[in-house]
């Protein structure tokens, strides 16, 4: 009986260790290259910071200091390309409402920067997450 629950909680061990450095490779690869961008960045570099955070998300990892580095990026400067990624990080976290001011931000900021500026994507994504809230 000892025998066979030893090498129960071997197996067990073997799995969760495989696990991880499985997860850990897939996650280390963005992760470690965004790092790498923000911490060679200065202080008031807004896009590295945005752009670091929008890799981290469109994989779904890293959220934790994808978050950090996209409000970062957006009290340094808001621009409309770090709003929508503060929108997608939103949306990716099922928080609807806080996605849809984000990506209308998005939009105002891109046209005060721009008068001709046209986001079509960014519309149809507000549109769907409206008709989602009701």
């Amino acid at each position: 009986m000892k025998s066979v629950t030893k090498t129960l909680i071997l197996a067990l061990v073997a799995i969760v260790v495989n696990v991880n450095a499985f997860a850990a490779i897939d996650v280390d690869k963005t992760t470690e290259k965004a790092r790498e961008a923000v911490e060679a960045a200065s202080p008031d570099d807004w896009h590295t910071y945005a752009e670091a955070a929008e890799k981290c998300i469109k994989k779904g990892v890293n959220l934790k200091e994808a978050a950090a580095w996209i409000k970062r990026s957006v009290e340094i400067k808001e621009t409309s390309y770090n709003l929508k990624v503060l929108g997608s990080y939103y949306e990716l976290n099922k928080l609807p409402e806080q996605a849809v001011e984000a990506y209308s931000k998005s939009i105002r900021v891109g046209k005060i920067e721009d008068k001709n500026y046209a986001d079509k994507a960014t519309q149809d994504k507000i549109v769907k997450l409206v008709r989602q809230l009701g």
